[in-house]
């Protein structure tokens, strides 16, 4: 690949989406190879089938090479909440007399506030919420400020051993050598959210197929994050238990269901699969789909509840994700159910502003971003001490 370009490998809980890409014109991205793959998902942290994902990544890898005609030696791994543990630590240092803050300070101030990772996990990013000089100003970047003290409050992302290991023998099998692991929702939150709603906290909810991740996100860091296995699939789940439908035909049903729209007691949905029409209460189907709907509002009040925050309180559920957000009208559902504004949140980007692409294109500008900061020319401009 040219030295513009950087392939992302974003790992979902139903399929794995492999893209090669760089900057475009005005923040924009130019993809130059993309591949989507299913595969059996994961639960609890654990893959269903690490031979299944093995096939799904060597697939959409070998398209993504054969589309842009070139080898891929370097890449970027988007880590789901499920396999990432969120530390935050405050943390100060002191100088000698009062002095302009430098890179240095700030590396130091990361490695001085962390100590041992969990086990089972190891470290793959850090992050500011903010952070503080002595005259007490909150800044999100420092350098170049005058004071005698540094204070953090700093995030740590640590992604789980097991993924990173079964990731790491996938795609050093396929002849990647280089591997860089990036905390998927980290990278959402700084690239979907704009910069002032991050300046106070935002929520951030990403529900996929089979996951959901919890974000409370603040300046450039995260300073709570809870992930776990409810999402999208279990909707159709719900609905098989009493319509007589197989699970594919009630995930086809769902996309035309509004429940928001006003229908007749007697109104039916019809579906022709193959040589066979399934026909169903309308009502029915509605019913199901809220109640699927409230197994996830009841999973993000355990969310709100164990964050213990309540400045959260009144802030609107930023939701992500391709799970729900195509179900015309689940929206409305979950915010009355919650009692609280929920706001979907895509990508800012024609033709791909769907919050279904969120995950993707926000790994694709965080790695670029690396990328960028990796050069030596930005080195030479802003240090190298970073």
């Amino acid at each position: 690949m040219n030295r513009k370009s950087v392939a992302v490998l974003d790992v979902e809980s139903s399929d794995v989406t492999a893209l090669i890409g760089e900057r475009g014109v005005n923040n924009t991205f130019v993809f130059k190879g993309r591949q989507t793959e299913n595969y059996d998902g994961f639960a609890d942290a654990e893959f269903f089938s690490p031979e299944g994902l093995r096939r799904a990544v060597f697939n959409a890898l070998e398209h993504v090479e054969s589309s842009c005609g070139d080898k891929i030696s370097e890449i970027y791994v988007g880590v789901p909440g499920e396999f990432i543990k969120v530390v935050t630590k405050r943390n100060l240092i002191s100088f000698q007399r009062k002095r302009k803050v430098n890179s240095y300070d700030i590396r130091a101030l990361y490695e001085n506030g962390f100590t041992a990772p969990e086990d089972g996990y190891s470290l793959i990013r850090r992050s500011a919420i903010f952070y503080s000089l002595s005259d007490k100003r909150r800044t999100i970047d420092p350098v170049g400020m005058i004071s005698d003290s540094l204070e953090g409050y700093l995030s740590y992302f640590l992604a789980s051993d097991r993924f990173t290991e079964i990731l790491t023998n996938i795609l050093t099998e396929y002849g990647i050598r280089k591997i860089n692991f990036l905390p998927t929702s980290l990278a959402e939150s700084l690239y979907l959210i704009p910069s002032e709603v991050r300046d106070e906290y935002a929520l951030l909810l990403d529900i996929g197929y089979m996951s959901m991740t919890f974000s409370v996100v603040c300046g450039n860091g995260i300073a709570y994050q809870s992930a776990c296995s409810v999402g999208g699939g279990h909707i159709p789940a719900c609905m098989i238990q009493d319509i007589d439908i197989p699970f594919h035909v009630a995930e086809a049903i769902l996309k035309k269901v509004n429940l928001s729209s006003i229908d007749g007691a007697d109104s039916r949905i019809e579906y022709l699969d193959k040589t066979e029409t399934y026909t169903v209460s309308l009502s029915e189907v509605k019913e199901k789909v809220k109640e699927g709907l409230d197994l996830i509002c009841e999973v993000i009040n355990k969310c709100l509840e164990l964050c213990g925050d309540r400045s959260i309180d009144y802030k609107p559920i930023l939701l992500t994700g391709g799970g729900i957000t195509h179900i015309r009208g689940a929206r409305e559902h979950i915010s009355n159910r919650l009692n609280k504004v929920v706001e979907i949140l895509t990508p800012n980007l024609p033709y791909y502003n769907k919050a279904a692409q969120s995950s993707l294109l926000s790994l694709l500008d965080m790695a670029l971003s690396d990328r960028r900061e990796k050069s030596f020319i930005y080195k030479i401009l802003y240090g190298f001490g970073g």
